[in-house]
């Protein structure tokens, strides 16, 4: 029987990996976020929205909200919501000026008849809960500084519908229909698809295969190779914003040219600064084109398999920030911001309980706390106020929520980096079952600096990764 640190040892370990990739395509991933917007996305806790691959955007290119149902007070009181679109706002000011940051509240549906369970699944309950947020951000922020807008997904393929003032609506499903897509292929023009990739960086970081290879099959390396999803995503970002900057019509000779007259048509009626066309029109024609891939696989699955895909299928919840690179459908995702952290917990709590029931994990309940940390910490003060004394405070939530019945991983993060460091910020607690701490020598004001700190940081990453391998040759030989 597979224990609860077993458990983190392998969430933990994906983690790693994910993040190990991040770093090195960091320069890509650089070259993305001086085109994209600042964007801002708020969404519910459900674990089948998670992350942005849909989107289009790689992880740490997206500032994420997160509660139960896309509900939030929007009372000035309310720090860590508004000061989440402060910060998009600034950042977009001294950063991309000329282009504002953009605002998107999502919802979220299943023709399944599997949608926000908050909302007891009724869809018009959960438009209402993201139009109240467009309606507070339109009266509190300029357009020039913030745009405002709403979308809707399909968990069960992850078809999005762009929801643009005026109630303008561009659904991913409509146009898949109208232009009659089956493959993911199909939304590109077969010159391109046949061409080898023009950019040579590009070019060498997926395996100098052409498009149309990338796309192949019913698990594209396109999507399921993250390093090769980190610079297809660049690449189609800059030549879709520089092509529509010089001439509209040679974006015909890269996506389908129905597809292009099909948006055009409905974007011409939108009030969309002009800086952000390109970044829409890129992100429409990428959810496209991932929903394709989403209907094919979807049709290879068995039961079992579709269950765990469309379904709630979460082990864990995870609470705070910095969950960007968690799987999709694996977490349930509490971040601060509500106003009310107590009750989207008691929501996570259910949602995770009704999974346990009909898939057995062999432990208690999993609970994942991360602190985000945006620059770096120098003395013990700037660790005790950002990290172990934000700690204590939510796991007081938790202590409210599942008394003892839950084992319990603590970490810290950087902003751009998403990598989990555990630490143990209470000695004697046994929720806390993962054994790392990488303060453990440095839990002082005596010992701390940066630089030891950083020692730590590798030593644990080294140890994990030598200790991961391990694991994994034997939890595989038993199968």
């Amino acid at each position: 029987m597979r224990t609860a640190h077993d458990y983190f040892h392998r969430y933990l370990s994906d983690n790693i990996q994910d993040t190990d990739t991040l770093e090195r395509m960091h320069n890509v991933i650089a070259e993305f976020t001086a085109r994209a917007p600042k964007l801002v996305v708020m969404k519910c806790i459900d674990g089948r929205v998670h992350g942005c691959k849909s989107m289009g955007y790689p992880p740490t290119a997206i500032k994420f909200g997160r509660t139960d149902g896309n509900r939030v007070s929007l009372g000035l009181s309310n720090f860590w919501y508004w000061n989440r679109l402060d910060r998009a706002v600034e950042d977009a000011t001294f950063n991309t000026p000329g282009t504002p940051a953009v605002f998107m509240a999502y919802m979220h549906r299943s023709a399944r008849g599997l949608g926000c369970a908050a909302h007891k699944d009724i869809d018009e309950a959960a438009l209402q809960a993201i139009e109240a947020q467009i309606a507070g951000v339109k009266k509190t922020y300029r357009e020039s500084e913030l745009y405002a807008m709403g979308g809707s997904t399909n968990t069960d393929i992850m078809a999005d519908t762009l929801i643009f003032p005026g109630d303008i609506r561009i659904d991913t499903e409509e146009v898949i229909r109208y232009c009659n897509l089956k493959q993911p292929r199909d939304v590109f023009h077969e010159s391109f698809l046949v061409s080898r990739i023009d950019d040579v960086a590009t070019s060498r970081n997926v395996g100098d295969k052409t498009p149309g290879e990338l796309l192949a099959g019913v698990r594209p390396e396109f999507f399921g190779n993250f390093q090769t999803c980190l610079n297809m995503q660049n690449y189609l970002l800059r030549v879709i914003t520089t092509t529509l900057r010089k001439d509209k019509g040679d974006l015909k000779r890269l996506i389908r040219p129905d597809i292009v007259d099909y948006l055009s048509v409905i974007l011409d009626r939108v009030a969309l600064p002009d800086t952000l066309l390109g970044p829409i029109v890129y992100q429409i024609v990428w959810n496209v084109t991932y929903t394709l891939y989403c209907i094919n696989l979807v049709a290879h699955l068995t039961p079992e398999e579709l269950e765990l895909r469309i379904d709630h299928a979460e082990e864990i919840i995870c609470y705070g920030g910095g969950f960007e690179a968690v799987a999709r459908n694996r977490g349930i995702m509490v971040k601060t911001g509500r106003g009310d952290d107590v009750d989207a917990l008691n929501v996570a709590k259910a949602v995770l309980e009704k999974n346990r029931k009909k898939h057995k994990q062999g432990h208690g309940p999993l609970l994942h706390i991360n602190i985000v940390l945006s620059g770096e910490l120098v003395r013990w003060d700037d660790f005790n106020d950002n990290i172990g004394s934000r700690i204590l405070t939510m796991l007081r939530n938790v202590d409210h929520v599942f008394d003892r019945d839950v084992s319990v991983l603590t970490s810290y993060s950087y902003r751009d980096q998403l990598r989990f460091y555990p630490v143990k910020v209470s000695k004697n607690d046994p929720r806390l079952t993962f054994q790392a701490d990488v303060t453990s020598e440095v839990n002082n004001s005596m010992k701390f600096s940066n630089m030891a700190l950083k020692a730590q940081e590798a030593i644990y990453v080294a140890k994990f990764i030598e200790s991961s391998e391990r694991l994994y040759r034997d939890y595989y030989h038993l199968f």
